[in-house]
């Protein structure tokens, strides 16, 4: 083999080499972005799930607020009447009572959904973060097999190299 084509394959070699090992350090790289873009929506949807927590303890201590609120009210208006005694206003009481509790319970419910919805979030994100290493490696891989695959291509040519090179020797 002429030493320009022999000298073109080795450099070709070198630059297959170089890409294959470029690939795989850019894809790590792309999948250590991607892990860091997972781990920012795990944040996100843990802010998001304090705010609900938050949001849902104003609403029942509202709740009880305004139970109490028309517990009093229902109390004056039957004192004012005459009919504290009687068991309409503890009828009254027990219906804003129950009222009360039933939205409370609507509440807790919703919260209960909420966790769901951000443990299956967070695990959406822990997958994603997996499937970035997985990515990579795959990269990897092919990057190796794409040098494989260039040796096996060269072996013709570095073999002829190397006895063209002992009989000059």
């Amino acid at each position: 083999m002429d030493p320009i084509s022999a000298g073109l394959n080795i450099v070709g070699f070198g630059m297959q080499v170089f890409g294959a090992i470029s690939g795989a350090e850019s894809a790590q790289e792309a999948a250590n972005i991607k892990k860091g873009i997972a781990g920012d929506e795990q944040k996100i949807n843990e802010q998001k799930r304090q705010q609900m927590l938050l949001e849902s303890s104003r609403k029942q201590m509202e709740i009880f607020r305004n139970m109490q609120r028309q517990r009093a009210m229902a109390t004056a208006a039957a004192v004012n009447q005459g009919a504290s005694l009687g068991s309409g206003l503890q009828g009254g009481l027990a219906g804003v009572s129950g009222q009360s509790f039933f939205n409370s319970l609507g509440i807790s419910q919703n919260v209960e959904l909420g966790q769901n919805i951000f443990s299956i979030n967070n695990d959406i994100s822990s997958k994603k973060m997996q499937l970035a290493d997985v990515e990579a490696d795959q990269a990897e891989a092919a990057g190796w097999a794409s040098l494989g695959g260039s040796l096996m291509k060269s072996s013709d040519t570095f073999g002829k190299m190397g006895q063209s090179l002992f009989k000059f020797s």
